[in-house]
């Protein structure tokens, strides 16, 4: 009987030993079929181009990500390039634009333009409440470039929701009351202050979250600085290496802009268009905008006095 029992075991080793060896098998089958899936993706994302000097569509390699991102990932984050036509007819579509910076709670210590500029997180939250039980619609940049550039119908109601210089409290506070609501809205940030000492300022992981989100990224340049008092050579590299970083690390084109400011000119703009951007933001207010200048719209600002009332009384003017 202890001979049989001694069988048995032994037997029972070499069967656990067998299906330790077949699902060692099967993981590195699974996990070269992915290595081959994410190179795939990379290749697909090298042909729609990075990021340039100009309009026209260059190469860029996209490396694989380790084994344990998927394809799918990267083919979701995978976005064609745009481009503004040579030329397009004056043509106007109704769209409000709301300018916020910071989603942040008021505190007395703030510097005055600070505090200005800071939208206390239940009145941002009760802003946005009001925008859906009035029928307002929250739309991508993409929906907008194809209204303007491509003459593509805007939902009623239509509305974009925008953030400047990369706060990190835009993640903590409004991404939650945008994603519960299911609304999309767009940050600009300084990517000279991403991932910097300065705590106040969103880190290149906290972009990815902020994207996964719903709320897609733009460039607000390298450093904020006032394009329009920089010669040509260096208004270009703050919005071409600005660009060059996100896309860098965003993994997809990026071609929305806002103006450090809101200065711009003539010149400004046509070295924004150099730069590969199909739309841009002011701080003019209004909320026409014309198809014929698309690196020009207008944008209406949201501060710490506008409370809900301010907002319906802005958007019924």
């Amino acid at each position: 009987m202890a001979d049989d029992l001694a069988g048995r075991s032994q037997t029972v080793l070499a069967q656990r030993r067998e299906a330790r060896r077949r699902a060692i098998r099967r993981r590195r089958i699974l996990l070269a079929s992915a290595g081959l899936a994410v190179a795939a993706a990379g290749v697909a994302y090298a042909s729609l181009g990075g990021s340039g000097g100009s309009t026209k569509p260059r190469v860029a390699v996209l490396r694989p990500e380790p084994a344990a991102a998927s394809a799918r990932t990267q083919v979701r984050h995978a976005s064609p390039l745009l481009a503004l036509p040579p030329a397009t007819a004056s043509r106007t579509v109704s769209l409000p634009i709301l300018m916020y910076h910071r989603i942040d709670l008021l505190k007395p210590t703030l510097p005055p333009i600070t505090h200005r500029l800071t939208v206390d997180p239940t009145d941002f939250a009760r802003q946005m409440r009001w925008l859906r039980r009035h029928g307002y619609h929250a739309v991508k940049q993409q929906r907008v470039f194809a209204a303007l550039a491509q003459r593509r119908p805007l939902p009623t109601k239509p509305i974009l929701i925008t953030f400047d210089d990369g706060y990190r409290d835009v993640l903590k506070y409004a991404a939650p009351v945008l994603e519960r609501l299911q609304m999309p809205a767009i940050a600009y940030v300084i990517t000279g202050r991403v991932g910097g000492p300065d705590p106040s300022f969103l880190t290149w992981h906290q972009l990815s979250v902020l994207e996964q989100r719903g709320i897609a990224i733009g460039s607000h340049t390298v450093t904020h600085a006032d394009l329009t008092a920089l010669g040509d050579a260096r208004a270009l590299a703050e919005l071409k290496r600005s660009r060059a970083a996100l896309e860098r690390h965003l993994r997809h084109p990026v071609q929305w802009f806002a103006y450090p400011f809101g200065a711009e000119d003539a010149r400004v703009v046509r070295l924004v268009r150099r730069a590969g951007y199909v739309l841009a933001v002011t701080t003019q207010s209004g909320f026409t905008q014309d198809a014929a200048h698309p690196l020009e719209l207008r944008r209406t600002q949201i501060l710490d006095s506008t409370g809900v009332a301010g907002l319906a009384a802005l958007l019924s003017g």
